[in-house]
């Protein structure tokens, strides 16, 4: 038994062995797999903000995988317009895009989602675009899958912005 006096008052500790805690009650790991294939879940239930929590922990559990930032990016825009996302979240977005890239650089989807992004974002607000502009991620995007097209096109709805307006007459919708 132990006696500490905190703010007056005496309180008895008593100190036990535990052992190892650890031992007894492990946490099972979670893939960044299987965060990924959450996230997507919830990207499909429309619940940005959780999607947003899930695929961040998918980007640190294993940074390699190429689609959790692509998800992420898409979870980032939470279904808005760029032209009216706040600097920061654009930059972020972005970072997350060009993650993906540097992992698959042979995806036409991070390409296109980029693409639409920067163009939403600084030709439609009237700023100055940085290399990669979007007409080069475009051109690097234009042959996107069906699938993805359409993934895009689910979660972002930009009728003002060519590049968007390029999938939709394409692909169109499919919800």
């Amino acid at each position: 038994m132990e006696q500490n006096n905190y703010g007056g008052k005496n309180y008895q500790i008593q100190a036990e062995s535990i052992g190892h805690v650890g031992d007894v009650y492990q946490t099972p790991q979670v893939t960044g797999e299987e965060l990924l294939h959450k996230g997507i879940q919830l990207l499909n239930q429309r619940a940005y903000r959780q999607a947003i929590d899930v695929l961040s922990d998918a980007t640190k559990t294993n940074p390699s995988i190429s689609d959790t930032h692509y998800y992420l990016a898409i979870a980032l825009l939470n279904g808005e317009k760029p032209r009216k996302i706040d600097v920061w979240t654009i930059q972020r977005i972005e970072s997350e895009l060009n993650a993906a890239v540097c992992g698959d650089a042979k995806s036409s989807k991070h390409y296109m989602l980029w693409a639409i992004v920067k163009h939403g974002y600084y030709v439609m607000n009237g700023f100055r675009e940085k290399t990669p502009t979007s007409a080069q991620l475009f051109s690097q995007g234009q042959f996107i899958e069906t699938e993805h097209a359409r993934e895009i096109l689910d979660h972002l709805d930009d009728q003002k912005n060519p590049y968007w307006m390029h999938l939709y007459k394409k692909f169109g919708r499919h919800n």
